[in-house]
């Protein structure tokens, strides 16, 4: 499976070195669920994570009222705020700035959830889910040993803590987390922590749809590209779900070796 080239540098590090020097933010809305930001390379959603770590006292987004114009260089060092909402906002930007026709790998249609039944068709595997997913249940029903990570306030019965991760984790041969990991900074250090033979996947429309995720060691990225710039926007401003994202579709690539 895939290895790690990247060194010690950051994902969105690694990102922002990439930008645009002339890429501007030409409409953004920061809404309950996700925050959206459209380039003139491109658009991208995030999610606001204030839902689920509340910001600090006081927080505020730097130039709200007047970020369309900024350039996303400018804006990106938000991603190390202390407010989640302000690190989604960076993220959305920077992710906004790449066209997602530059994502390379194979293109496989359908869900990640898919995939994964792909992954496990053959035999039982030991799989590790950061963060909940839907098809958790699914997964234990088909005989998979399951492992489910949760920030430590955010567990569920028989969750795993995240502090237990380096402990843990490396016994997993499949490993899939959640998207939002960019957000709370905890992506690399969880691939850090892998088996060197398991497979790892990224899942959710946070996650930036860019080649250079492929040197941090994935084997599937699936996120989400949007089709419909007004719907999307739109529903975000009026505090969508994912569900109500209608202009977004769900992308799955694979690492070509994998």
């Amino acid at each position: 499976m895939g290895n790690s080239v990247a060194g010690e540098k950051r994902i969105f590090d690694m990102l922002v070195g990439l930008v645009p020097d002339d890429a501007v933010v030409l409409d953004v809305s920061v809404g309950i669920f996700w925050t959206y930001v459209r380039t003139q390379y491109g658009s991208a959603v995030s999610a606001t994570a204030h839902r689920w770590i509340e910001d600090p006292p006081g927080a505020v987004i730097p130039m709200a009222g007047e970020l369309c114009g900024q350039k996303v260089r400018a804006i990106s060092g938000l991603y190390d705020s202390a407010s989640l909402t302000a690190r989604s906002l960076a993220n959305a930007a920077v992710s906004a700035s790449f066209p997602s026709s530059e994502m390379t790998g194979t293109r496989i249609p359908g869900r990640a959830q898919d995939i994964l039944t792909s992954l496990c068709s053959r035999e039982r595997r030991h799989i590790a889910l950061i963060g909940h997913f839907h098809f958790a249940d699914d997964l234990r029903e088909c005989g998979h040993t399951l492992d489910i990570y949760e920030l430590e306030g955010r567990c569920e019965p028989d969750d795993i803590p995240s502090s237990r991760i380096p402990e843990l984790l490396p016994r997993a041969d499949i490993v899939l987390m959640t998207s939002s990991t960019i957000l709370t900074h905890a992506t690399e250090e969880i691939l850090s922590c892998c088996h060197k033979e398991a497979c790892k996947m990224i899942v959710g429309p946070t996650v930036p749809l860019h080649p250079c995720l492929w040197a941090f060691g994935f084997d599937a990225i699936c996120g989400s590209v949007i089709h419909d710039d007004e719907q999307v926007s739109r529903a975000v401003r009026e505090g969508g779900n994912h569900k109500q994202l209608t202009g977004c579709e769900k992308v799955n690539f694979m690492r070509p070796a994998v």
